[in-house]
């Protein structure tokens, strides 16, 4: 792997006999985002042979009692086209978060529990109330708030992020 923005992704399985085996074993280009996996239950299904659950449809809400496994890089927020802020806004209204007009656009909840790690670079995560700037393997526990990720660093910010459905917020 010679691209910088290239990951290698693993995945095991099982044969016929029972046996452990590597199912997928490729290689993702992961400028913005990459769907890893999805499980569309709990517990999870490990059994027989298996689609590529990476390719399924990519949204923000995990599947009932499901998880969803990304990889992600955001640019600096000065790199930022005219206008990105506001697409991004529209794009997590269309993968299923529930977006907010108070003035700042990409704030958004999720019904999920989302744990996060900083793999490299900076970010700063918004709230309705504060915001933290968080470094390379910092860690989030995003229990369905608002909030928005902006990247004020001068290079791109790479984040693993896994989120878990959860009860709906009364």
């Amino acid at each position: 792997m010679d691209n910088a923005n290239e990951i290698r992704r693993v995945v095991t399985g099982h044969d016929a006999d029972g046996r452990s085996v590597i199912t997928f074993n490729d290689v993702h280009d992961y400028k913005r985002r990459v769907q890893i996996w999805t499980t569309e239950g709990s517990p999870a299904d490990n059994s027989g042979e298996v689609a590529d659950a990476a390719l399924r449809e990519t949204r923000l809400e995990a599947p009932p009692q499901g998880s969803l496994f990304w990889l992600v890089e955001l640019p600096p927020s000065q790199e930022l086209a005219p206008g990105a802020v506001e697409e991004t806004a529209e794009r997590l209204a269309r993968e299923g978060a529930t977006t907010h007009s108070d003035g700042r656009p990409g704030m958004h909840t999720t019904r999920t529990i989302d744990y996060m790690v900083v793999l490299d670079g900076e970010v700063t995560l918004l709230l309705d109330e504060g915001e933290v700037t968080l470094h390379k393997y910092d860690t989030v526990v995003q229990r369905g708030t608002a909030h928005h990720w902006e990247n004020r660093g001068a290079v791109p910010a790479r984040l693993a992020f896994v989120l878990l459905d959860a009860q709906p917020l009364p």
